[in-house]
């Protein structure tokens, strides 16, 4: 099992033993035997694959929108459900502090985050008290959109199509589901990075937008896209690490073409002596 894997799994199982079961269906939470798969997306399958952006959705205030009318910007999508007590809270609070840890970067303005529930129990009620316990600032409340399917029958549909795989397990009392946030492209909403609660900090949040643009940069995103290719994702370990074949290709040419620069340098002033002294 891989370093990504192995953390990932502890960390889910470990909410869904210590945290009891919603209040919908009560009762402790019993260990069961989870097939550490399903808290995973196959990213070989389903990296570059467009999201379905116009299944009709509900927010918060009960009023119809799309996820198509999201992606005028960078999107990240979290997939959860709201009558959850443990880990879809800790999911998203852990997605809330990552963006509270971007300076630059605001929901709204450079990106959009929107939280889908993906029970067909869920209402606007259960949405709302859901979100009222994350006690987000209001800026970034004017980014953050949640919503439920209009259509129950949509759901497997949509989440099928982008490998998000999630189970009721009755001997639990609970979903079992990843816990990950699904970078889309703007426009056209095609899966562009996934990353996993818990495993990711702030950067990385920031690194997997810039992913998603595309190469699509405003002109005072400039330096964070130079920055940003100073890092490559690490599949085994699901997060940001140092592009080291970046530094060494970036120290070798800056040593060639300084080793270039003197060498004229020092061919002119070669030169210039000789004709002097001739």
């Amino acid at each position: 099992m891989s370093i990504l894997k192995t953390l990932i799994v502890g960390t889910l199982l470990t909410w869904a033993v210590a945290t009891p079961a919603m209040a919908q269906y009560g009762g402790p939470v019993p260990i069961s035997d989870i097939d550490p798969d399903v808290f995973l997306i196959d990213e070989g399958r389903f990296l570059g694959k467009k999201a379905l952006s116009d299944l009709p959705l509900v927010d918060a205030s009960g009023q119809p929108f799309t996820l198509a009318q999201k992606l005028d910007k960078p999107t990240v999508l979290v997939l959860s459900y709201f009558t959850c007590d443990g880990s879809c809270s800790v999911i998203n609070q852990d997605l809330k502090a990552q963006l509270e840890g971007i300076k630059d970067f605001s929901p709204g303005r450079d990106f959009n985050v929107v939280t889908l529930s993906f029970d067909k129990n869920d209402t606007t009620e259960t949405l709302n008290t859901f979100k009222t316990g994350l006690k987000m600032p209001e800026v970034m409340k004017q980014g953050w959109t949640f919503g439920t399917f209009k259509n129950p029958d949509d759901i497997k549909k949509f989440t099928d199509n982008i490998g998000f795989t999630y189970f009721w397990s009755p001997q639990d009392r609970a979903f079992f589901h990843p816990g990950a946030f699904l970078f889309l492209t703007p426009k056209e909403g095609r899966l562009a990075r996934v990353l996993y609660a818990l495993n990711t900090g702030s950067l990385d949040v920031k690194l997997a937008v810039l992913d998603a643009k595309g190469g699509n940069f405003k002109p005072n995103e400039i330096i964070d896209y130079a920055v940003s290719l100073c890092y490559s994702y690490n599949y085994k370990e699901g997060r940001y690490t140092y592009n080291i074949p970046a530094f060494v290709g970036a120290g070798s040419l800056t040593l060639g073409v300084t080793s270039f620069a003197v060498s004229v340098l020092v061919f002119r002033r070669r030169r210039k002596m000789r004709e002097v002294h001739s």
